[in-house]
């Protein structure tokens, strides 16, 4: 997202309430727009009289967060692929091909929903009323959960800001009025074919926008080249399953232990702990928007001086500009986490007063807030490391994340004790990978030259 963050950073550096209040908006759409059209979708499907009819409000629920959860776990792994595939050719400035690419990837990933769909529909949805079109509605939502993560992978290339508004609110406002029509015939089926189609409206709009960004171009052999991408960068591939992985783990332990699902559903879920959880995972936008315009734009300028640097200057400039880095990386590192710590200290002041409105216990969302500051820090140490391409660090610090949180879910609901102990097992899963990924970090940013002479000479380090 460096290249979009630059474009945010001049806002920023506007001065003006503007260009600032432009910025943060355009950054926060980047950065977390599927997750913010999904609770407005259902603060406006809330508000929708169906969806007071007993069973209709928990099987919408349950279909929406199993189709995220099912898309998110089994698309990580091609879509890290795809995103390093796509950056290499637009770097190469071959972005036409990079479109056409994008628009192969988008449509072959749809396709391949559909059936999936609906044979997890079969297992999922087997007795429920009207099970063949609530089966057809939860296929078509994974279809466009999966296409919307496609085009927001590029969408940071869009310069037109409006535009990915737009999509956004196009899309709501077609799931609100498709709801009103659909769900009082169809109930919950109705409403998840809603949300597909909103979800459906933005990806198309998205996908035009970067089109349109990039051009077209022919993309020979896309698929094979894809297939050799993946081979190559499988430790890239591994990181992303497995952090996808991790973020998932502990509501799917807990949903099994324990979890309640609508009548001839099996969509199970834990609702307070999954809405202290959703809220939580909101709480990491301020932070990502911050990381998205000033962390990581300081160190891919910090990294690029330093890898210019290893060329043309002599070895004392060499490792004075490495030292530079570092201490840049880190008061970087350190401001993200400072302004990230200041948004959670709030949130928790203020957590009792929300916690009865919103439905979910203070404690456990204090727990959650904290180790999603934990999370931030994983994540821009996963970034650094994915700029140094260690992958197979990555890979470890994301295997870290899944392993703890894991084991530690298991645990708590083996004995019994997962009442009291929620949130505990993704706050030390967290604490854990973070510190783990941060520690790699800088001990590559420490190796870095000698990685860079070591790939010159064709070792693949760290891939």
């Amino acid at each position: 997202m460096a290249g979009i963050g630059f474009e945010l950073r001049k806002l920023v550096e506007t001065r003006t309430i503007r260009g600032v209040l432009g910025a943060a908006f355009s950054g926060i759409l980047v950065v977390a727009g599927p997750w913010l059209i999904s609770a407005a979708s259902l603060a406006a499907a809330g508000r929708l009289p169906f969806l007071a009819l007993p069973g209709i409000a928990l099987a919408f629920t349950g279909a929406m967060v199993w189709a995220l959860a099912i898309s998110i776990c089994a698309s990580a792994a091609p879509l890290y692929v795809f995103v390093r595939f796509s950056a290499d050719l637009i770097y190469e400035n071959k972005k036409g091909e990079a479109a056409t690419l994008l628009l192969k990837y988008a449509l072959a990933s749809t396709l391949i929903s559909l059936p999936l769909g609906l044979l997890a529909s079969l297992v999922l949805i087997k007795g429920a009323p009207g099970a063949a079109v609530f089966g057809l509605a939860f296929a078509l939502l994974l279809a466009a959960v999966n296409a919307l993560w496609a085009a927001m992978m590029t969408a940071t290339v869009i310069r037109k800001y409006g535009r990915i508004l737009a999509a956004y609110a196009l899309g709501m406002g077609l799931m609100y009025v498709l709801a009103r029509v659909l769900g009082p015939r169809l109930g919950a089926a109705g409403a998840v074919l809603a949300l597909a189609a909103g979800y459906a409206l933005t990806s198309v709009l998205l996908l035009l926008a970067t089109v349109e960004a990039l051009g077209t171009e022919p993309c020979p052999r896309a698929f094979l080249r894809l297939w050799e991408y993946a081979a190559k960068y499988r430790n890239l591939a591994l990181a992303g399953a497995l952090y996808a992985a991790a973020t998932w783990v502990d509501k799917a332990v807990l949903a099994a232990f324990g979890g309640v699902a609508a009548t001839g559903t099996r969509f199970f879920v834990n609702p307070g702990y999954d809405t202290a959880f959703y809220y939580a995972n909101l709480a990491l936008i301020p932070g990502l928007v911050f990381f998205t315009i000033v962390t990581e734009t300081d160190f891919n300028l910090d990294l690029k001086r330093f890898v210019a640097y290893l060329g043309h200057r002599r070895q004392p400039e060499i490792e004075a500009a490495k030292a530079r880095l570092i201490r840049s990386s880190a008061s970087s590192i350190g401001r993200q986490s400072a302004f990230q710590g200041a948004v959670a200290v709030a949130l928790v002041l203020v957590a009792p007063l929300a916690a009865s409105a919103l439905g979910f216990p203070t404690s456990v969302f204090a727990r959650l807030l904290v180790g999603g500051f934990f999370q931030l820090i994983l994540l821009s140490a996963l970034n650094m490391l994915f700029y140094l391409e260690l992958y197979r660090e990555a890979a470890l610090s994301a295997g870290a994340f899944a392993l703890v949180n894991l084991g530690l879910s298991l645990a708590m609901c083996l004995t019994g004790s997962a009442a009291a102990l929620q949130g505990w097992p993704y706050f030390a899963s967290c604490l854990v990978s973070s510190g783990l990924s941060l520690a790699f970090a800088f001990r590559g940013l420490r190796r870095f030259d000698r990685i860079v002479f070591l790939r010159a000479s064709g070792e693949e380090f760290g891939r």
